[in-house]
């Protein structure tokens, strides 16, 4: 039973009960549903309330989602995106509710276009990290990136929940990274490899980890922890040591890494023999994602993975009729 103030407010109706398990729905995979997010689930609940029926109609969608006095285009876009998830949670449950057109999706502009690093590449980044020279003032950076590095390449963590670790989040003897309250406040359990967990074990017996809260990749400059602007200075370098460049010659966002192991990780699945709708679910989880959707934008065809698929593909042509242009 869910006793938010906000849901509380709801008017009573056929589809208060489904915004219930809505709601649950949502917070059960760990997503975040905020007050503002009920406030507009309360006014769209209301909305459907006024056509006193036990359906969504393709009419009704078009008649809520018209532009009006009073309803601001940030608003109506909150409400499209409500709407459309709803409608299609509904139809889970059994529930007729017509799907919102195409023509309301707003097209999300992009220009990231990310690096899918190939084994042999990651293996010359490590080597990189493993071999960086010293400097006049401190010597942390040839302890500190060669785990880090390990550590983007072998969880597809993103940089800033590396980062932002303390030595109580790892557990080296286990093998265990935990995360706390990252992207969307999803927190979670990551088991790391062997080799990931004695490159940890050995980094753990050169700093003090008995006390926890102290950040576990620490800056010595600042005492505290090891920056986003360090990694934005230091990998652009470790990448042309390594001669690591895209096809218009800069270097790789780091965030490609994650998007690499994604790749990297549902090819070796697939491979395995499991299903893509058991694999994608289990990558989610591991990578901390709210829905699938998100992962879903982290998978890219290598070069090779296309052409496994081109031949794949080719194989299903004997069962299409051929068409006959008389």
């Amino acid at each position: 039973m869910i006793n938010d103030k906000e849901f509380l407010k709801f008017e009573e109706g056929f589809f208060k009960p489904y915004f219930e398990k809505f709601i649950e729905f949502k917070r059960g995979k760990g997503e975040k549903v905020a007050n503002s997010t009920l406030i507009r689930f309360r006014k769209l609940n209301n909305s459907l309330n006024q056509y006193q029926t036990d359906q969504i109609s393709e009419q009704m969608i078009l008649e809520l989602l018209a532009p009006r006095d009073g309803l601001s285009e940030i608003e109506r876009q909150y409400m499209t995106s409500n709407l459309r998830q709803f409608c299609s949670f509904l139809v889970l449950l059994g529930v007729n509710a017509a799907a919102v057109p195409p023509k309301y999706m707003r097209t999300a502009r992009c220009e990231f276009r990310p690096y899918i690093f190939s084994d042999e590449e990651l293996h010359r980044l490590v080597v990189v990290a493993d071999s960086l020279p010293s400097s006049n003032r401190t010597k942390a950076h040839q302890q500190i990136y060669p785990v880090l590095v390990r550590m983007l390449i072998g969880t597809g963590m993103r940089i800033g929940e590396v980062l932002a670790l303390k030595r109580g989040d790892v557990d080296p003897i286990n093998g265990v990274v935990k995360v706390i309250n990252g992207k969307n406040g999803v927190s979670r359990y990551i088991p790391v490899s062997d080799s990931l967990k004695m490159v940890l074990s050995s980094y753990a017996e050169t700093i003090d980890m008995s006390d926890e809260d102290k950040p576990f990749f620490i800056s010595s400059y600042t005492g505290g922890h090891l920056t986003y602007d360090a990694m934005k200075y230091m990998f652009p370098k470790m990448l042309k040591a390594a001669d690591i460049y895209t096809a218009d010659g800069r270097t790789p966002n780091i965030h490609s890494i994650r998007h690499t192991f994604c790749t990297r990780s549902l090819e070796k699945m697939l491979d395995s023999g499991m299903n893509i709708y058991t694999a994608i679910p289990i990558l989610a989880a591991y990578v901390g994602h709210v829905n699938y959707m998100d992962t879903e934008k982290y998978i890219h065809f290598t070069e090779q993975g296309h052409e496994d698929f081109i031949k794949k593909e080719a194989s299903l042509g004997s069962i299409f009729p051929e068409v006959i242009d008389e």
